[in-house]
């Protein structure tokens, strides 16, 4: 059995994110996995991420508020668009997480991005992580991904195979459903590929959706309340009737446990009241 949690637009520094951290404390102590990790679902230094391995957020925003947690509870981590940053001259700051997450691992410390996509296995899912980060990538570097993304997807052998990026793809929340560049990127994705499940963050709610895209089923997460409380219009136009499981503007994460044949999510607030409960089988 596998067991992680899903954790996306934490860094804030402030006392929501340290909320949410203490209750996933609470729960891998409840549960004791040794084996547990955390999915990272992007935006993790707000505002602009950080601009040097020495930058004071590593420790402000990461170290400090999951310091209670083990260093053997790895977090797995992928980039969101404040981890890019919003300089006026488009400087990109992301190089300066991957480089953190390499240090990070060579010293036996949490944060796991070995690249700005990446994959790795458990013992009944690969995952594969990606940046959803379009805006900043030319024709060759989305193509790049593409082509790593779609290799080692067709070639994975494990019976769940979970997809994991920051924007949203179907959302009813504020930032909605994916603009075109990724919309495409997914489209030709999926009509190579087959995936159980793409989870992100950028809206900061939680969410479970069942839809298809280009005929394709999929399942999707959203999982956005690490650390700060806002996106509250709920746009339910956004996707089809019978599509949305479950929503919640709450602070908190996920907690996945997957077998060979079955995966529960269940929905925590910050104060580890279980919100919602899916199943998802393999036929």
């Amino acid at each position: 059995m596998d067991h992680f949690i899903l954790l996306g637009d934490m860094g804030s520094g402030e006392k929501d994110q340290y909320k949410v951290a203490d209750a996933i404390h609470e729960k891998i102590n409840e549960i004791n996995k040794k084996d547990i990790f955390v999915c990272g679902l992007g935006d993790n230094i707000y505002e602009d991420g950080c601009y040097s391995l020495e930058d004071e957020q590593f420790k402000t925003k990461f170290e400090q508020p999951y310091e209670k947690i083990s260093d053997n509870v790895k977090f797995y981590m992928v980039l969101g668009n404040h981890d890019y940053g919003y300089n006026i001259d488009l400087t990109n700051n992301s190089q300066v997480q991957v480089d953190y997450g390499i240090l990070s691992q060579k010293k036996g410390m949490k944060w796991v991005m070995p690249s700005n996509y990446y994959t790795f296995k458990k013992k009944n899912i690969q995952f594969f992580m990606m940046d959803t980060n379009f805006d900043f990538m030319n024709e060759s570097s989305t193509e790049k991904q593409y082509q790593f993304l779609k290799k080692e997807i067709n070639k994975s052998k494990k019976p769940w195979k979970i997809l994991i990026g920051h924007h949203t793809l179907r959302s009813v929340g504020g930032n909605g459903n994916a603009e075109q560049l990724m919309e495409k990127f997914f489209q030709k994705l999926l009509s190579e590929c087959d995936l159980d499940l793409y989870i992100c963050g950028h809206d900061h709610n939680k969410q479970m959706i069942q839809t298809d895209i280009g005929g394709k089923k999929i399942s999707l997460i959203v999982c956005g309340t690490g650390g700060k409380k806002y996106h509250k219009e709920i746009n339910y136009n956004n996707v089809k009737n019978d599509e949305l499981e479950f929503v919640s503007s709450n602070l908190g994460y996920g907690l996945c446990e997957c077998s060979k044949k079955e995966m529960i999510v269940d929905f925590f607030d910050s104060e580890n009241n279980k919100e919602f409960k899916y199943k998802l089988s393999k036929s």
